[in-house]
């Protein structure tokens, strides 16, 4: 009994010697921030795809190649497309000569044309002859009728021929624009096998070689600005709230440890992706570092608000029920921003107050 009695006297010593963590409200600057991981894109970054299947026959630049508008990127085999077009330029070029070029067919129908109008009327003047010489009884009716059949036959010969020629050229025009359309067509579909970039950049990535198999689904290359980067970031919907356009955000790059960059919101997906349940946000630099590579990531905090000199104490001295425990009890407080480490003290505290650590 003796030693047990000794070993409470001890325990009841240690326990009182033992001192409470505490502190007391400072003033600090407090930055209210929702987070989110950073990647750094190019602007105006796009997939080059291509509209049709076949295999690559050249790649006209490398990884880090700088490119124009309009500059061959890569082109699929196509040798049945342009024998297709070849065939619709000869097709087109023989109508068009048979329109109005040196094989004329119209040309050719009109000299027809011309020479049964003659007969029509030589035998137009012949059937006016035997009528007169028919009142006069000098022929027989024998005679005048065949001068007017000859004359019937001639004009609906030539009639025929007229016909035939408006016919002929209004078939010969719609071959010829319909031969143009295929061979306009033709045309677009040799296109599609010549891939160009869209604009003025740098390509950044392929995913294809010379000689590989390209699929309408599957991207070739990546194309972007080599001078402007943004910055991509994800926010999650119960944050989305509190984002809006132009606000600030510190950017801190694995590339760029020891600094800190400022950017500011330019673009708020209006969608949130059903699959990871964020937002996309878009930044741009407001100061950038000297050199960026696509792909480089880090962490961006979206300033919500900021006070120069707020009232302050750690978060984890702020208990349930908005409580902080002093050294003469509990105090009910009023709290405004926070951040990971401090919650401001609108009220109920000042800075000579001391406060006790939840034990």
């Amino acid at each position: 009994m003796k030693y047990i009695g000794l070993i409470v006297l001890v325990a009841l010593m240690v326990a009182c010697g033992k001192k409470r963590e505490s502190t007391k409200p400072t003033h600090e600057e407090l930055v209210e921030a929702v987070y989110s991981s950073v990647v750094i894109e190019p602007v105006d970054a796009y997939k080059v795809n291509s509209s049709i299947t076949g295999y690559i026959d050249e790649v006209y630049f490398k990884e880090g190649d700088f490119v124009k508008k309009g500059d061959l990127l890569f082109m699929i085999s196509n040798k049945p497309i342009e024998l297709n077009e070849q065939n619709a330029e000869l097709n087109y070029e023989l109508l068009k000569d048979s329109y109005d070029g040196a094989a004329n067919l119209i040309e050719e129908m009109k000299l027809d044309q011309k020479s049964s109008k003659m007969k029509m009327m030589n035998d137009s003047v012949n059937y006016q002859r035997f009528k007169m010489l028919y009142d006069k009884n000098a022929c027989s009716k024998f005679e005048l009728d065949n001068a007017s059949m000859a004359y019937e036959l001639s004009k609906n010969n030539y009639l025929s021929v007229s016909k035939r020629i408006v016919r002929k050229e209004k078939e010969l025009r719609n071959q010829i624009n319909q031969s143009k359309n295929n061979l306009n067509a033709s045309s677009l579909k040799t296109k599609d096998y010549y891939i160009r970039s869209n604009i003025d950049g740098k390509l950044f990535q392929t995913f294809k070689e010379k000689g590989e198999f390209v699929s309408m689904q599957e991207p070739i290359a990546i194309v972007g600005n080599a001078q402007d980067y943004k910055l991509k970031m994800l926010i999650d919907e119960v944050d989305i709230s509190k984002v809006s356009i132009g606000q600030k955000v510190l950017v801190t790059l694995e590339a760029y440890k020891s600094k800190v960059f400022e950017a500011k919101i330019t673009k708020i997906a209006p969608k949130m992706d059903a699959q990871t349940q964020t937002f996309e946000i878009e930044a741009s630099f407001v100061n950038k570092p000297s050199k960026l590579y696509m792909g480089l990531t880090g962490e961006g905090n979206i300033v919500i608000n900021e006070k120069k000199k707020a009232l302050v104490i750690p978060r984890e001295y702020l208990q349930a029920g908005n409580k902080v425990e002093t050294e003469n009890g509990f105090v009910k407080v009023k709290t405004g921003l926070s951040n990971w480490s401090f919650i401001e003290i609108v009220s109920g505290l000042d800075e000579n107050t001391v406060i006790l650590k939840p034990e």
